[in-house]
């Protein structure tokens, strides 16, 4: 599936009044505050709000102001103020030094220092950034826990955190931290991260098969959005109602949501969100059988990430158009796509590989190559069996029709068993940390 998009704002028009308002205390012309990449144009139409900016933008403009980002985007200020060191720490993060961000955040890791919570919180950051979930699970969590588990005190770290616990595989973790973060910030009227917490927790109960759940999450804030007119947030929740009928096997209706998001991120003139857009609708077309088009989308959607492009989203872009080359020229074609597809899959979390290897099994299967599809398929039963467990029952009921296929009665009926026992099952319940 499509990864889910972040929100970051509470609304245009209010980022614009204080951008205007931190420009004029600092004496600066919009052509004074413009940088390449930002012209003073932009920044007009910032200022009227008609322009969502993107997260990197914010941070920019916020350390040429001499304001925190999360003012600009929020307007609310962290409860505390970290030391100038972890301000440079962050600056580095966001500069791609990571080495010297690094190196900043461990000065500040003895036991008393009052800066720890954001030091380890900050090398947690960077060890999802390069994708050591175990390890920015244990410093994401543990600053979490220095603040007294509560997701205001920093979103940020939540929102990364569950984040982890889902690519590591426990999305039970991921979806209980949502689930109390929503709590907390509806119980203190933040709509905002109420907003925020409540689209990453539809896309975990997604994720999870929980559609029915998922569904009801996003109804109790669509009229939040509507309320706030926050074009990215709208968009945010159109995206998960897009992935919520894609997973359903709605195509139509996933489509449908799908380009309106696309069109309310095409304002924001954030290239990795509508690169982002675009293979979310492409996932539509291919389950409505529009391959040409979808195979059309996915390289808009690559044109825009362009070198930025991450191994991660690598591995579903190359993988959904695998499955459109299918739809469109052929099991032959596709066949060669989802060889090259199977050395980038690596990179998904165990969940998304497990259907990875499912989508990917089918390709082959349809190219005559039974074996390779077996042994996918028998991969993705047990990933998902573990990490996925709705989806398990789809793995096992397409293994034991090759293998009846091949005259395995006693092979598939032993499968279909399997995997009916992990999609019952209910994990064991647990704490969100």
């Amino acid at each position: 599936m499509p990864r889910s998009l972040t929100t970051h704002i509470d609304s245009p028009r209010e980022v614009g009044l204080r951008l205007k308002s931190a420009r004029e205390r600092a004496a600066l012309s919009q052509r004074q505050l413009s940088f390449p990449g930002c012209t003073a144009a932009y920044i007009s139409r910032l200022e009227a709000g008609a322009r969502v900016p993107s997260l990197q933008m914010i941070n920019q403009l916020a350390l040429r102001l001499d304001v925190s980002g999360q003012w600009l985007a929020t307007g609310v200020e962290a409860a505390e103020a970290d030391p100038a060191e972890l301000l440079d720490a962050e600056v580095a993060l966001r500069l791609g030094e990571s080495e010297e961000a690094e190196r900043l955040y461990r000065e500040h890791l003895e036991p008393g220092d009052p800066a720890r919570p954001a030091a380890l919180a900050g090398l947690g950051q960077i060890a999802f950034k390069v994708e050591k979930w175990d390890e920015a699970i244990e410093l994401l969590r543990s600053a979490f826990d220095l603040r007294g588990r509560h997701a205001l005190a920093d979103p940020g770290t939540v929102d990364t955190l569950g984040r982890a616990y889902a690519m590591n595989g426990s999305r039970e973790l991921a979806i209980a931290l949502f689930d109390n973060a929503v709590a907390e910030a509806r119980d203190a009227g933040a709509q905002v991260e109420e907003i925020r917490f409540s689209v990453l927790l539809a896309n975990a109960l997604i994720d999870a098969g929980e559609y029915s759940r998922a569904e009801r999450v996003l109804a109790g804030v669509i009229s939040i959005v509507e309320e706030g007119a926050d074009p990215v947030a709208a968009a945010r929740i159109l995206w998960s109602q897009s992935r919520l009928h894609s997973m359903r096997h709605e195509p139509r209706l996933a489509s449908r949501y799908a380009r309106r998001a696309l069109l309310i991120l095409e304002k924001t003139e954030n290239d990795a969100y509508v690169g982002m857009a675009y293979h979310l609708l492409a996932y539509a077309e291919i389950e409505a059988g529009n391959g040409e088009e979808a195979l059309d989308l996915l390289a808009r959607g690559r044109a825009l990430f362009g070198s930025e492009l991450g191994r991660a989203d690598d591995a579903r872009f190359s993988m959904d158009e695998a499955r459109a080359l299918m739809v469109a020229r052929g099991p032959a074609e596709a066949a060669k796509k989802a060889a090259r597809t199977l050395e980038l899959v690596d990179a998904l979390a165990p969940g998304d590989r497990g259907a990875a290897y499912m989508a990917l099994a089918d390709i082959f299967a349809g190219a005559g190559d039974v074996e390779k599809a077996k042994m996918l398929l028998e991969q993705s039963l047990e990933l998902l069996s573990e990490h996925f467990r709705p989806r398990a029952l789809d793995a096992g009921r397409r293994l034991a029709d090759l293998l009846e296929q091949q005259g395995d009665t006693a092979g598939a009926l032993k499968v279909l068993k399997r995997a009916t026992e992990a999609a019952s099952s209910t994990p064991a319940p647990s704490a969100a940390g």
